[in-house]
C-alpha cells in the first residue's frame, strides 16, 4: 500500500474505513488469501492496511455477524470455512428472507416502483446486448431486490437482508462470466414482478424462491467451477 492510499484512508470517517477494510478482508477470504483457520490479528491487519485498529475491529465484528469469521477464546478472530456448502447456506438464508419479503410486498398499498421496474425489465429484454446493457442489468438487479424489500415494509427484515448485501456483492464480484446469465435473471425477475402486481403471494414467493435457487447454483458454478481453482477453495 502506498503512502497516498494510506493517507486517504486516514482521512476517511471511521464508518467508511470499516466498510473498506470489511470488503478487503472479505475478498481475501473468498479468494483464499486468508484460508480457513487463519487468525485475523487486529494490529497486523491495521499495519497492513495502513489504518488504526478501530476500523479493523469493527470490520471483524461485522464479518463475524455474517458468519465468515468466528471468535474463539484465547484465539481471537479466525476465518471460517468457505466453500460450496457455505455458499449454499448463505443463499438458503437469503431465500428465506426474500421469499417472505415477496409475500409481504403483495400487501403493499403502493407498488408504483414495482410497475416501473417491470417496464424497465421488459425494455432491457429487447435492448441491444452491449456493455451498457450489462451495466443496466446489474443496476436493475439490485434495484429490483431493494424495491421488493422496501415494499414489504418490515424494518427488521430489511436490516437483516442489508447484513447480507455486501456478502452477496462480493459473490457477484467473483462470479465469472456473469453476462451469460443476464437474460435468465431478467426473465426470473419478470416472473416475480408480475406476481407482485397481481398480488398473488404464493406465486410471488414461488418465483422468488426459484430465482434465488438458480442464483445460488450460478454462484457455485461461476466461483467454484469456472472461478477459483479447486486448490484455492477454502474448505476444511
Amino acid at each position: 500500500m502506498n503512502a497516498t492510499t494510506s493517507l486517504s484512508r486516514q482521512l476517511l470517517p471511521v464508518s467508511s474505513l470499516r466498510l473498506d477494510i470489511f470488503s478487503q478482508i472479505l475478498l481475501s477470504i473468498f479468494t483464499g488469501e486468508y484460508p480457513a483457520g487463519t487468525r485475523l490479528k487486529v494490529q497486523h491487519l491495521a499495519k497492513q492496511y495502513g489504518v488504526s485498529s478501530t476500523p479493523v475491529r469493527e470490520a471483524i465484528v461485522e464479518l463475524t455477524g455474517i458468519g465468515v469469521v468466528e471468535l474463539f477464546p484465547n484465539r481471537g478472530a479466525v476465518v471460517a470455512p468457505f466453500g460450496i456448502p457455505e455458499i449454499r447456506e448463505m443463499y438458503h438464508v437469503r431465500r428465506i428472507l426474500e421469499v417472505e419479503s415477496a409475500r409481504c410486498a403483495c400487501e403493499s398499498s403502493n407498488l408504483e416502483e414495482i410497475e416501473q421496474l417491470l417496464a424497465e425489465t421488459r425494455t432491457l429484454q429487447q435492448a441491444p446486448r452491449n456493455d451498457q446493457w450489462t451495466v443496466l442489468c446489474s443496476d436493475i438487479d439490485k434495484r429490483t431486490h431493494t424495491a421488493i424489500v422496501s415494499a414489504a415494509g418490515i424494518k427488521r427484515l430489511k436490516a437483516e437482508l442489508n447484513r447480507y448485501d455486501r456478502l452477496m456483492h462480493m459473490v457477484r464480484v467473483l462470479l465469472k462470466d456473469s453476462e451469460l446469465y443476464l437474460d435468465q435473471i431478467l426473465e426470473e425477475h419478470l416472473q416475480v414482478l408480475k406476481a407482485l402486481l397481481r398480488r398473488d403471494q404464493d406465486a410471488a414467493a414461488a418465483a422468488m424462491a426459484r430465482h434465488l435457487q438458480a442464483t445460488c447454483e450460478r454462484a457455485v458454478e461461476g466461483i467454484f467451477v469456472h472461478g477459483i481453482p479447486e486448490s484455492e477453495n477454502i474448505h476444511t
